[in-house]
């Protein structure tokens, strides 16, 4: 059984408002689960979160859908009957475009102490597709569709009381946590700011250097989703006991205890990334944007690599194959795609110490 879901069995102490990062982790899986008709779209109607989710269960006995990732399943049965998690509640469950892979995101925010709430921000669903159009973001980093719906989420839940906050999210998610605390005013009222695996593409140079250290990035050992990001600090990196791109996944990373297990701390860009390629991405129509990312995309989940001393092994294999599929390219793209490549093979070989 995944490491994240062992934790449950394991940590039953009473949930405080100092969130370890393993109760992060399952945090940021709430919004993918389909609690529209459960938990209200507002803040004064809370719902305990074992009774949603023992209402969850029996609204999914019958079927899978909606049901995203195989252990949700079990996610939802061993929350019902958590000690830890008793006494926590949901509200304010909103998502945007249910049907729309392209335009979909969602909220949530969960009460774990008195005065303090945790925000948290999803992209589209689960699934590799839906993983997928999460990477619009690295050539469509100002959509406004998402960014407006994640300011407005957390002006008016802020603006609502006047507790603390955190802001978390996965994956794309991850992208509108960074975002929405570098745009919100009463930052003295956000404690943290946690993003699992998601791309960073706002900049927060202009904020308070006493702000900035809130800001945490979790990465898989092979971070195809962060490699090119210029985060605001250094983010750590995870192990995963996954293949490929499914270190994506957070119920792949190891916990001992109630942490993940860290190899080390990284930087994931270099000056071509960060100051020519992304430039280059977000001047190219979508499809052909669209169609130089999934070609990394593909390439990374062949290689069924866990470890970066694997992908370097397979590394002759990974450029063979960017030849192949990157053949019918005009000259421009095929030179962005080896420097590409250049840059992602100097980042990862510095990863070999971990």
């Amino acid at each position: 059984m995944p490491d994240l879901l062992n934790y449950l069995d394991n940590y039953n102490r009473p949930i405080t408002a100092d969130l370890n990062v393993a109760d992060q982790m399952i945090l940021t899986r709430l919004p993918f689960l389909p609690l529209q008709d459960i938990v209200a779209g507002n803040l004064d109607d809370e719902i305990a979160l074992p009774q949603a989710l023992k209402q969850l269960e029996t609204q999914l006995a019958n079927t899978s859908e909606h049901l995203l990732l195989p252990n949700d399943r079990i996610l939802i049965q061993k929350l019902q009957t958590s000690f830890r998690y008793e006494k926590v509640s949901l509200s304010n469950f909103k998502i945007q475009s249910p049907e729309n892979l392209d335009n979909q995101c969602a909220a949530i925010t969960v009460r774990v102490a008195p005065h303090t709430k945790i925000i948290v921000f999803r992209g589209a669903d689960g699934t590799t597709l839906g993983w997928q159009s999460d990477l619009q973001v690295l050539y469509e980093p100002n959509g406004e569709r998402w960014q407006s719906f994640a300011r407005n989420y957390l002006e008016k839940t802020m603006h609502a009381n006047s507790d603390n906050f955190q802001i978390i999210g996965y994956s794309k998610g991850g992208s509108m946590a960074i975002y929405v605390a570098s745009q919100i005013d009463a930052k003295n009222r956000i404690k943290q700011v946690i993003n699992f695996d998601g791309p960073k593409v706002t900049s927060t140079d202009d904020l308070p250097e006493t702000f900035k250290t809130r800001f945490q990035t979790y990465l898989p050992q092979l971070p195809f989703f962060g490699i090119g990001s210029a985060f605001t600090n250094a983010p750590k990196i995870v192990t995963s006991m996954a293949t490929g791109i499914w270190q994506h996944d957070l119920y792949s990373w190891h916990l001992h205890d109630a942490d993940p297990v860290i190899l080390g701390q990284s930087q994931t860009t270099d000056d071509f990334l960060n100051h020519q390629l992304c430039p280059w991405i977000h001047k190219q129509t979508r499809a052909n944007a669209q169609q130089f990312i999934n070609t990394f995309w593909e390439i990374l989940d062949d290689t069924q690599a866990v470890s970066v001393n694997d992908l370097l092994k397979h590394w002759q294999q990974v450029t063979k194959a960017y030849r192949k599929q990157s053949s019918t390219w005009d000259p421009v793209a095929q030179q962005m795609g080896k420097n590409t490549l250049q840059s992602a093979f100097q980042i990862i070989v510095s990863f070999t110490p971990f």
